[in-house]
């Protein structure tokens, strides 16, 4: 029977194993990273989330930052997690921000200085993945994207890209919010659309795959993965939308 993260025994790693190659894909002490992961990708792999997230920790730190989306549950929108989401978001040393749906969970000693939280006002509210998002913090502190098993259809951080851009059909939406204490709040928000994420992602890499300050690839188990530099991949988003969107 299958053990968590585990879909193929060809791959079995043990923590040290998985850190050598966390490392050879291009992981650094102090780096500041927003991992997106699919564990059963990998294959086996001992105490599955817990292994992961340690391997991490201790490949990035003293000064290090590690995010991983929280979503929240709003209105008709009902979020799931991985379980390597929810196992760390549920650590004692992490703390949650407190978006109406685009929440953040967020390690590291720098915590604090990486997690937006935010005032339950109409500009505090509004723009979500936008200029004063957990992801534009991470973009102004060098922050890089991990993929572990993921495609771009995950990419988090191309939502502040679509904050940025601006194409002929791009949609803001207002809504409502309703506080605990009964207070009606208008908040503003882009119609986000993943679609085009993998063809954004794919044109990236031909521009960039040979480039090490940039981007990085291979494969860990049975996962692909990548580690992108997200201001360039950012910066590049923003064009791309720019031109191809309609």
């Amino acid at each position: 029977m299958p053990t968590l993260g585990c879909l193929e025994k060809k791959y079995k790693m043990n923590k040290n194993e998985l850190k050598s190659k966390l490392k050879k894909l291009g992981i650094e002490k102090n780096m500041k990273i927003l991992l997106h992961v699919s564990l059963s990708k990998i294959g086996y792999l001992d105490n599955g989330p817990k292994t992961l997230i340690e391997s991490i920790k201790e490949l990035i730190s003293p000064y290090g930052i590690l995010v991983m989306p929280a979503f929240n549950s709003y209105g008709n929108y009902k979020p799931h997690l991985s379980i390597v989401n929810d196992y760390f978001k549920n650590q004692d040393d992490v703390i949650c921000t407190n978006q109406i749906i685009a929440r953040f969970a967020v390690w590291g000693s720098q915590k604090e200085k990486i997690a937006s939280n935010i005032e339950y006002t109409e500009d505090s509210l509004s723009f979500e993945y936008g200029e004063k998002s957990t992801l534009a913090r991470l973009y102004k502190n060098k922050g890089w994207s991990l993929f572990l098993g993921t495609d771009y259809s995950t990419c988090t951080i191309l939502h502040l890209a679509e904050n940025r851009a601006s194409w002929p059909s791009k949609v803001i939406f207002t809504e409502e919010y309703k506080s605990s204490d009964g207070k009606v709040i208008p908040f503003h928000d882009v119609v986000y659309q993943d679609e085009d994420f993998n063809q954004i992602g794919s044109d990236f890499e031909k521009e960039f795959q040979n480039n090490i300050t940039v981007f990085h690839s291979g494969k860990i188990g049975n996962a692909e993965c990548k580690l992108i530099n997200q201001k360039v991949f950012v910066d590049f988003a923003v064009n791309w939308m720019n031109k191809n969107r309609t």
